[in-house]
């Protein structure tokens, strides 16, 4: 398991490149985030994921339904991030699969 702690903004995170460490951007819709990620195996790829606060978007692209908590998130369903590592965040820890 990996720790998903969350930074402020993205060039936070990309300053501390934590695997697992998160930050979450706004998008213009009420409720909709992009969740930027650092790869929770440690190979430093950065990853993004639509997120809506307590329900799944809709839509032409993957997106996840988030919990709407930023210091225990939980997202549903799986995050496979191709080729790196597939698995679960869930109460604010990176879990495989």
């Amino acid at each position: 398991m990996i720790h998903a702690l969350q930074y402020p903004d993205r060039v936070t995170l990309e300053k501390a490149m934590s695997p697992g460490g998160f930050c979450l951007e706004p998008r213009r819709v009420a409720g909709l985030y992009e969740l930027v990620y650092v790869c929770p195996c440690g190979c430093g790829v950065i990853g993004r994921l639509l997120v809506g606060d307590g329900h799944k978007p809709g839509g032409d692209r993957p997106s996840w339904n988030w919990n709407g908590s930023r210091e225990e998130p939980t997202l549903q369903p799986s995050v496979n991030h191709v080729d790196h590592w597939h698995g679960y965040l869930r109460s604010g820890y990176w879990v495989l699969a």
